[in-house]
């Protein structure tokens, strides 16, 4: 699973350095044949419709609804319908 900031600004110092640590675990993901969750996707999937306090307040501890958008990634990675 990938890191995530729930923030839309990919300038901002922490997202990105959150998408940095997430193109480390997509190499690694990829290098040893493993199932990707790629939370940072999900999320920003999400951000394009709703802002970033809908899915947690300070942006990492996730509201019922960010839980829910985790969860449904998971779910995809795993081809579960």
């Amino acid at each position: 699973m990938t890191p995530y900031c729930i923030e839309p600004n990919r300038a901002d110092p922490m997202r990105a350095m959150m998408d940095r640590y997430g193109d480390v675990v997509r190499r690694l993901a990829g290098q040893y044949q493993t199932i990707l969750v790629d939370t940072q996707a999900a999320f920003d999937f999400v951000l394009k419709e709703v802002p970033p306090t809908v899915l947690a307040l300070d942006r990492v501890h996730l509201k019922p609804t960010g839980h829910i958008i985790l969860a449904q990634a998971f779910l995809k990675a795993l081809e579960y319908n």
